[in-house]
Order: structure tokens, then C-alpha cells, then sequence
């Protein structure tokens, strides 16, 4: 089954609604004159059961005998149906009615003034008036007791039936009419309305990787309930470019850094190809090898450990964690990149205000500060210190990495931490960097909720900080002194 349209779902809403509204207007509308009508014509019938009972009057010297005047009787209002009457005087026993006098109508007016009833399937409606009193009563019985008349006055519903069907069949052949015009406005106005939905539609379909241009039209632009969805395409758009563009680069950067390591290893084996060799000048060859091929494995590692930390940022951590200690993961880092800041003359100091613990995996935390710790090293002159700085708070926990080393351009800043970005790629082989480890580090940042930025002056060094969140709040301990760790402490 074809479901329908957004416009078509819309109109059939709007003219169903109208529909129901129509037919309660018509329903109220005709009972309302009915109503009116009824109550006309209960007047109507008091009106001609007064003149009923203005056709009693005493007989002639008579003091308890009552005489009726049929013939001045009110003309029916319907000469197919003709009306009903009964007159009545209890106390001078007195009675008379027309011929189609309901006789069970008294009973069951007994208690109510108006009564609705079928007589030979035709409706009527009759009123009861009571306590009427006798004209002209003769000179010689002024005095005695006044006797009273109730008058039974009933006539045929019909013509007001037929009235208010004739109103109603008026009224509804008007609101049919009306809500076909609606209809037909409705489906206008919301296929107009919604053209700039489907002029959205269609230039978001016409992106692709080579044409990356989004301008709503102004319609859509003026629209302030289509504003939000404008705005979340074009950062869903401007998000998508930018990441295609970053994933363009990342293969073209891997391709070259692949292509230069395997370059380099086979130069290598053509030179211990082109001419025999001493036993030392192939073990040196195949040193050097064995180094390169290092250098390409360990290049695969950071690539591989880069796009789970990736999928992790992504997708979020699975599994639990057991809770971590900060401070010990830093120790760790310190310990492991011990070798490359002896080499360089750099000394690691560790400066803690206080310990904290977070759900983590400890070797994560360790990569992080390796990373950001080797980064500081490589650029840091000799003699010179990197300060690992943990900083306990309420929720948080920061830690950040200090040098003093010739700084970062403040237009190269807001990159540092993209896939092989190195802020000196000459260096690149005689430092063994990939410009991966920044990268690494912000995503498994990432993938534990936590922020990482980066500040630098031209001249007087970066500082790289990590803010993670906590499990627990952990207070920094006032009573105690911040801890200082170097490298030659922990050998």
C-alpha cells in the first residue's frame, strides 16, 4: 500500500478536521433550531389552549354546568394531521375533547407541562395548562367558589422536522462545499508551503565529493522553522567536507610515508646488490635494514593503535575499566621515555597537587603521556626541563605537559594535533616522529570524554593540557607537598 505524502498526510488532516468541525456546527446548528422552533411552537400551543378554554362558559341560570363552543375552535396548523385538545373541570365534572384525543396523554402529562409523543406514527407535542378559570360566570354565582380548567393541547411535530432537515441539508451542502474549496487551499498552501523543504532536499542531493557547495534558497533561509534543519546541514556538510578532506590526506600522507620507508629498504638492497660485499658490509647492510624495517613496522603500530582510538571516539568505549591511578600512569610514561631524554639532555620532571583515579585502562593513559612527553623532548634544547604536571580538581583531573623549546607559530597551533602533521619534517627521520603521536593522543582523549589543547609562545615553549573527567569527586590533599619525579629518580 502507497502511503502518502507529507502534503497529502498534512491536507487529509486539515480536512478531516474541518470535516469533524463541520459536522458538529451542523449538528449543534440543527438542534439549536429545533429547539428554537419547539419553544415557538410552545407558546403556539398555550397560546390556542388559552382560546380552548375561553370556549367554556356556564350554561344559562345554571350554577354547575359547563357548555363548550366547538365551533370556534383553533384552525390546525397541519390539515393532514389535525391538532388534539382535551378540556377538563374536576369540579364540575366537566370534559371534552376532539375525536383523536390520545386518551393515555393525560396520564402521562401528570407530572410535566410538555410531553413529545408518536400518535399513529406521526410526532406530536403537547403543553398542559392548569387552574384556568371560567369566563363570564353568571351575575347570581359570583359568589361561590371559583372552579378551574385544564386544557390538553397537542399538535403535530412534522413541519418543524421538516424545517430544521431542510436547514440541515442547507447547511451541509454549504460546509461540503466549503471544505472542498478547503481542501483544495490547504493542499495548495502546504505544497507551496513546503517547497522549500523539497528545495532543500534537492540541492542536498546534488553534494558530492567533488562539489561541496550548499546556498539555500532565500525562501528557506526566511523560514524560521526550516532555520534549524538549514544550519544542521551545512554543519553536517561543512563536518563531512572537512572530514573527507582530512581522510583524502591521511591516505595520501600514509601512501607517501609507506612509499619513503619502502623506498628506503629497497635502496638498501640494491646497494647490497650492485657489487659483492665483505661478510661485516652485508651485516651492516642488514642492520640497517632490520632498522628500517622497524621504523615501517612501527609506523603500521601508530597507524593501526590511531584508527582504534578513532573507532573508539566514535563509537565509545566498550567494556568496564577498573579505576586508574593518574599519577602512577605518569610515573610509567616518565620511566619509559627515560632513554630518549638522556640522549637529548632533557630532564622529565613530574609535579602532582594531588591524586586522583578514573575508569581506564592504564596503558591508554601511559600512551598519552608518552606521546605528549616525547613530542616535548624532541623539540626541547639541550640542558633544558619538560615539566608532567597533574593537577587534581572537584571533577576533573588535568594534566599537561610543559617545554621550553622554540615554540609553535600561532597559525600552525590549531593543527597540530591532525594525522602526520610535523611542524618540522626534515627532522622527521632523525627523530623517528610520523607527526602520529599528537594525533593518537587526542583521540584516545576523545574516547574517554575528556579535552585536550594546546598553547605556545613563540621563543619560551608549549604547554599541552588534558582535561579528563572524574568518577568521583577527588579533592587535592592540602596536607600534602607537591610531589617532584625525575627520570633519574625512577631508575
Amino acid at each position: 500500500m502507497k502511503k502518502l505524502s507529507l502534503t497529502g498526510r498534512l491536507t487529509a488532516v486539515v480536512v478531516g478536521s474541518q470535516f469533524l468541525l463541520a459536522i458538529g456546527l451542523v449538528l449543534v446548528g440543527m438542534l439549536y433550531l429545533r429547539e428554537e422552533l419547539l419553544s415557538g411552537l410552545d407558546l403556539n400551543l398555550q397560546g390556542r389552549a388559552h382560546r380552548v378554554a375561553a370556549l367554556a362558559y356556564y350554561a344559562p341560570k345554571s350554577q354547575t354546568k359547563l357548555l363548550f363552543d366547538a365551533d370556534e375552535s383553533p384552525a390546525p396548523s397541519d390539515p393532514a394531521h389535525p391538532d388534539m385538545y382535551q378540556i377538563t373541570s374536576e369540579r364540575l365534572g366537566f370534559e371534552n375533547h376532539t375525536q383523536n384525543f390520545n386518551s393515555a396523554l393525560p396520564q402521562k402529562l401528570a407530572s410535566r407541562r410538555t410531553k413529545n409523543f408518536k400518535w399513529n406514527g406521526v410526532p406530536y407535542r403537547a403543553v398542559v395548562l392548569r387552574n384556568l378559570a371560567i369566563r363570564d360566570p353568571q351575575p347570581e354565582i359570583v359568589g361561590m367558589p371559583d372552579a378551574t380548567l385544564t386544557v390538553i393541547y397537542a399538535a403535530p411535530t412534522l413541519a418543524i422536522d421538516r424545517e430544521v432537515a431542510e436547514v440541515g441539508f442547507g447547511v451541509a451542502s454549504a460546509s461540503i462545499f466549503i471544505l472542498a474549496l478547503t481542501g483544495f487551499l490547504a493542499s495548495w498552501a502546504l505544497r507551496r508551503g513546503l517547497s522549500p523543504l523539497r528545495d532543500l532536499a534537492s540541492r542536498a542531493g546534488s553534494i558530492s565529493v567533488s562539489n561541496w557547495e550548499f546556498r539555500p534558497s532565500p525562501e528557506a533561509l526566511d523560514a524560521p522553522e526550516l532555520a534549524p534543519l538549514t544550519q544542521a546541514i551545512q554543519t553536517v556538510l561543512a563536518r563531512l567536507e572537512k572530514s573527507f578532506t582530512q581522510q583524502r590526506g591521511f591516505l595520501a600522507d600514509a601512501a607517501h610515508e609507506l612509499k619513503t620507508s619502502v623506498a628506503i629498504v629497497k635502496s638498501t638492497f640494491q646497494s647490497l646488490l650492485q657489487s659483492p660485499r665483505s661478510p661485516q658490509e652485508y651485516r651492516e647492510g642488514l642492520q640497517q635494514l632490520l632498522e628500517d624495517v622497524e621504523r615501517l613496522e612501527d609506523l603500521l603500530n601508530r597507524m593501526l593503535r590511531l584508527a582504534r582510538a578513532e573507532q573508539w571516539a566514535a563509537e565509545g568505549l566498550q567494556g568496564q575499566f577498573d579505576n586508574t591511578d593518574i599519577t602512577s600512569t605518569c610515573e610509567m610514561a616518565i620511566a619509559r621515555i627515560k632513554s630518549l631524554a638522556a640522549s637529548r639532555d632533557v630532564k622529565v620532571e613530574l609535579v602532582a597537587n594531588g591524586t586522583a583515579e578514573l575508569p581506564a585502562d592504564p596503558a591508554d593513559l601511559e600512551l598519552v603521556w608518552v606521546n605528549l612527553l616525547e613530542n616535548a623532548i624532541q623539540h626541547s634544547p639541550a640542558g633544558s626541563a619538560v615539566r608532567l604536571r597533574l593537577e587534581v580538581e572537584t571533577v576533573s583531573a588535568c594534566v599537561s605537559v610543559e617545554d621550553s623549546g622554540v615554540g609553535i607559530a600561532p597559525d600552525q597551533l590549531p593543527y597540530i594535533f591532525e594525522r602526520f602533521r610535523r611542524g618540522d619534517p626534515s627532522r622527521a627521520r632523525a627523530t623517528g616522529g610520523f607527526g602520529l603521536g599528537l594525533a593518537i593522543a587526542k583521540a584516545i582523549v576523545d574516547a574517554y570524554r575528556g579535552n585536550i589543547t594546546a598553547s605556545s609562545v613563540l621563543g619560551q615553549g608549549t604547554r599541552i593540557s588534558v582535561q579528563l573527567p572524574l568518577v568521583r569527586d577527588a579533592k587535592p590533599n592540602a596536607n600534602r607537598e607537591p610531589v617532584s619525579v625525575t627520570e633519574d629518580s625512577l631508575a
